[in-house]
């Protein structure tokens, strides 16, 4: 089963921070026509990719990553116990 989302973003700007790092800054509308903001790392961007561009966001789930996590934290809560 699929559940992946793909959100159009617009990167309205990047802002430098003082220790030389980027931040991504996003807006993406919801269904009240409103725009919600969101911040990311700039290193996340593709190399290309500038100010006044949409963008495409796929978020899904990694369930084998998911599946790993889960048995090492029974095993650590089984060892706990022990």
């Amino acid at each position: 089963m699929n559940n992946a989302k793909e959100l159009s973003v617009y990167l309205d700007r990047i802002e430098k921070l003082e220790d030389g790092s980027a931040t991504a800054v996003f807006l993406i509308e919801d269904e009240e026509d409103e725009f919600r903001e969101f911040v990311l790392p700039a290193d996340f961007l593709p190399e290309d990719a500038g100010e006044g561009e949409y963008l495409t966001i796929k978020i899904s789930r990694d369930e084998a990553k998911t599946a790993e996590a889960l048995d090492e934290a029974r095993t650590l809560l089984k060892n706990v116990e022990e």
